[in-house]
């Protein structure tokens, strides 16, 4: 069975969650990264990885007061996947 093949970018943006008055040097000490990884992060030009994924959802939600899901903050661009059929089955 061929699954397909969906051409996809995932990157982290949060710009749409960004605190208001927290410049990147204060976000970054909170949470322990280096302040360019937080500018990437918030111009939505970061891949990222899953530990900072969780790390900012938690950090997000805790500034804003309201719950951010991870996959709040995956932008997604691309295909949708599309299976191609077996002509086995």
């Amino acid at each position: 069975m061929d699954l397909g093949i969906a051409l996809v970018k995932v990157t982290l943006d949060i710009k749409d969650f960004w605190p208001e008055n927290v410049t990147i040097e204060t976000a970054a000490k909170e949470l322990g990264m280096n302040p360019r990884s937080i500018t990437t992060i918030r111009k939505g030009t970061e891949r990222g990885s899953w530990d900072t994924l969780i790390k900012l959802s938690r950090w997000l939600s805790w500034r804003g007061g309201r719950e951010i899901g991870i996959d709040d903050l995956l932008r997604i661009e691309g295909e949708e996947y599309q299976p191609e059929e077996d002509s086995n089955e």
